[in-house]
């Protein structure tokens, strides 16, 4: 096989050009999951991705289409096999699972192994080649467990609920929005939502996903909204407002300042930390590793050092036209 990036991840073997992840969809091309950074904005030929993924992309963009499959089904191709199995990481989300040639290849997109709230829980293989993400590949980024997270967000806000403060909780629109609402819901609470965040979480109860929030009439204390939208100066209802953002990064105050303006930070994340990448990657048990999207360069050297695995990014081999190379598999 051989890899370059530019237009998402390219693999080629003999005469197939599979796309991951690409900007523009052509050859034969997967969609691991329906935030914006791994989702096409052009269309020569329909990607492939799951029935989850299509309807929420479909939302975000109504000329989006697709070749929907049911998670772990198999697809047949000339001279390979596909299968997108699930990733863990929002409704729908799927790594790309590839035999070619005698070879096998796993492509992450965005994983957890934690399990959520709101999607289906990460299925592992093994495989002879990994592309994996390296979002917090780094030691630095280590995460307390999800359960003592979620306890923290709760008792943070009943503690502001008691103050009578005004509450809003930021996320992203896709996933997260959606596991803060069924935290609360499991809590007693029944939040606002914003509209947006309100039409995507729709898409998530139509594939069976139980979430509870209030309309835009109703009275409510607490309010889920983009994170980026979170603003502390601004009150609510005639109350003074508290809000708190649901990232990974608020391990890291000054990337989480940078991302939001929140009075705390709670590290929920949609993602693995670094100890999770290490125990993914020796489950997966592969020959060569390719590190992507992330703390590249640091998750590589890691793997290398302690599983004497072959690691390299996609950092500095430039090609033709933009299009960066790798070397053969």
């Amino acid at each position: 096989m051989k890899f370059s990036v530019g237009n998402g991840i390219v693999a080629k073997f003999g005469k197939q050009t599979i796309l991951l992840d690409p900007k523009v969809s052509d050859f034969v091309s997967f969609v691991s999951h329906a935030h914006a950074d791994h989702s096409p904005f052009g269309f020569v030929k329909k990607p492939y991705c799951t029935e989850e993924t299509y309807a929420l992309i479909k939302l975000r963009d109504p000329y989006f289409e697709a070749n929907v499959v049911r998670e772990n089904e198999k697809i047949k191709f000339d001279d390979f096999t596909a299968r997108l199995i699930s990733s863990g990481h929002v409704l729908g989300g799927a790594q790309v699972f590839i035999e070619a040639d005698g070879q096998t290849l796993l492509y992450t997109g965005d994983f957890k192994l934690s399990e959520n709230l709101t999607c289906k829980p990460i299925r592992i293989e093994h495989a002879d080649i990994l592309i994996t993400e390296s979002t917090y590949g780094t030691p630095e980024y280590v995460f307390p467990s999800t359960a003592s997270v979620r306890d923290q967000i709760i008792k943070w806000v009943k503690e502001q609920l008691k103050g009578n403060y005004s509450i809003d909780i930021g996320g992203y629109q896709i996933g997260k929005a959606q596991e803060a609402i069924k935290l609360l819901n499991d809590n007693g609470i029944t939040p606002k939502v914003s509209e947006t965040i309100r039409r995507y979480s729709d898409i998530y109860k139509k594939f069976g996903v139980k979430l509870d929030f209030a309309k835009p009439e109703d009275n409510s204390k607490v309010l889920v909204k983009p994170m980026h939208l979170l603003n502390t100066t601004n009150g609510r209802n005639g109350r003074k407002v508290k809000a708190c953002a649901l990232t990974g990064w608020s391990l890291d105050n000054g990337k989480l300042n940078d991302k939001t303006d929140a009075n705390v930070g709670f590290p929920l994340s949609d993602h693995c930390d670094f100890n999770q990448i290490m125990e993914y990657v020796e489950a997966v048990g592969p020959k060569q590793v390719y590190c992507v999207h992330g703390y590249t360069q640091e998750l590589a050297k890691e793997i290398r050092k302690r599983f004497k695995i072959p690691a390299k990014t996609f950092d500095n081999m430039q090609g033709i036209s933009g299009q960066k190379l790798l070397v053969d598999f």
